[in-house]
């Protein structure tokens, strides 16, 4: 049992709609939210209406800028956590990027995300014990850190809830992203 995680809860948001892949020259981490990914970051607020001990997020900007309006209105900052962002080679290990390791980098990929959502997530504990976090981050991120809270949702780590897609896709407040 990971004693960090007793009575955490976690909301997981992906961010809100971004700006188009394919109308984006800069780094992906640096792509910001499109028009629309604004106003639903806007009406995310309305939306959580428990309390927030804190507000984490993957550093890519359009999941800064999902949260940024919630952080305003709880008057909370956002700690940025590495083990939220999609792994794109910047974080990971180089050895399991290049090299021997380069035609297994997708598989590699997936644990890398595993391990860094689990350490996230005991991070979280740690520091707001029995508190509520609100974690956003990236649709391909969140089944890896949503399946590390299984277990401790279901009593194998500890028990508290882990509450996924927070808004639900169709509410009011942040949708289905697409990019």
């Amino acid at each position: 049992m990971i004693t960090a995680l007793h009575g955490l809860t976690v909301d997981l948001v992906p961010h809100a709609r971004s700006a188009a892949r394919e109308d984006w020259s800069g780094e992906d981490s640096a792509r910001p939210l499109s028009p629309q990914g604004l106003s639903q970051a806007g009406s995310l607020a309305a939306v959580m209406r428990d309390s927030i001990d804190a507000i984490c997020s993957s550093p890519a900007k359009r999941c800064v800028q999902t949260v940024e309006p919630l952080a305003r209105s709880f008057g909370l900052s956002i700690a940025t956590a590495p083990g939220l962002a999609t792994p794109d080679g910047t974080y990971q290990p180089r050895e399991w990027t290049e090299g021997f390791h380069s035609p297994f980098q997708r598989e590699l990929g997936g644990a890398w995300m595993a391990g860094a959502a689990l350490a996230v997530l005991i991070g979280m504990g740690s520091a707001h014990p029995g508190g509520h976090v609100v974690a956003c981050s990236h649709g391909d991120v969140i089944p890896a850190f949503a399946a590390q809270g299984e277990r401790h949702s279901r009593g194998g780590w500890a028990s508290g809830p882990l509450r996924s897609g927070l808004p639900a896709r169709g509410a009011a407040g942040v949708h289905e992203t697409g990019s």
